[in-house]
């Protein structure tokens, strides 16, 4: 199907992101207002908004807040959209969490047959988004996927993120010429993924579901970059590239999710099965988010 692409959640980080694939493949683009805004949006409004489009990547969701705020932003936003999607007859891709997993052995990639024990609350909504999305799909009403994105990095990562955290510090202790600069413990491994590639995984994927009528992918397929990287390797990197030589220190209190959930690596057999691979490598994504501003 021919048309824009409508992207919810456009300006946020993952957001933007897609937006610049699209317009980097010269594809048009549809950009409602900000979530709050679509959550007020009536049936007839969705059909508004979805008439002639494409498909739909919904981008947006949040990480942090109490648990109605949660729900409304990462499970009620998506349940109004696969209805829509669902009347119109349009494929959907949404960023699902690797939140969803929970804690998994040391050494194990996650794969999407996994029992998902989410521990958080913004896990447990996710998980609880993926699920209305499973149901909508395998009752034939409409042609999705949940991609179960693991840490994405670069360019306009937020402060909220400890990518983003990292890099103010770090590049304001380097221009302060600090002796320290202090972080939890940082032995945590992750599976971190550039958000260039999990933008570009989107838009393959839902042109995979626009190419047929009928759903032939997975309905939650893993995006990440399968490799379980140390936080610590980060935070050495970051430094380096920002300049900063001093002592960073390890005895800061620790976040509750890198104790809950120490090991993290993204199954990807999957998503490479439908022909997607990855361009960009941690070194390139370290470099994208040093060189552009962190969104505050």
């Amino acid at each position: 199907m021919d048309g824009p692409i409508v992207v919810l959640g456009a300006g946020g980080f993952l957001g933007r992101h897609v937006v610049a694939a699209l317009r980097e493949q010269a594809r048009a683009v549809r950009c409602p207002g900000r979530a709050d805004d679509l959550l007020l949006l009536t049936p007839a409004d969705w059909d508004d908004l979805l008439r002639g489009c494409g498909g739909v990547v919904n981008a947006a969701g949040r990480t942090a807040g109490p648990e109605e705020t949660l729900e409304a932003a990462n499970v009620r936003l998506l349940n109004a959209a696969l209805d829509g999607a669902a009347r119109l007859h349009v494929p959907l891709v949404t960023f699902a969490s690797a939140a969803e997993y929970g804690r998994t052995p040391e050494g194990h990639a996650s794969q999407e047959t996994d029992e998902p024990r989410p521990l958080s609350a913004y896990g447990q909504s996710k998980l609880r988004a993926t699920q209305a999305l499973q149901r909508a799909v395998q009752q034939g009403r409409v042609r999705a996927a949940a991609l179960r994105l693991t840490n994405p990095l670069g360019e306009g990562v937020g402060e909220h993120t400890l990518p983003g955290r990292a890099a103010r510090e770090l590049r304001q202790a380097a221009q302060l010429r600090l002796d320290s600069v202090r972080f939890g413990p940082l032995g945590a491994r992750r599976d971190f993924v550039d958000a260039r590639d999990a933008a570009r995984a989107a838009l393959h994927l839902l042109d995979r579901l626009q190419a047929s009528a009928t759903q032939e992918l997975p309905d939650v397929i893993n995006v990440g970059s399968g490799e379980a990287r140390p936080v610590r390797d980060l935070i050495t990197e970051l430094a380096a590239r920002l300049g900063y030589g001093g002592a960073v220190l390890e005895d800061a209190p620790g976040s509750p999710r890198s104790s809950d959930v120490p090991y993290q690596r993204a199954d990807l057999t999957r998503l490479h099965a439908t022909g997607f691979r990855a361009r960009h490598s941690f070194g390139d994504s370290l470099r994208r988010l040093t060189d552009r501003p962190v969104l505050t």
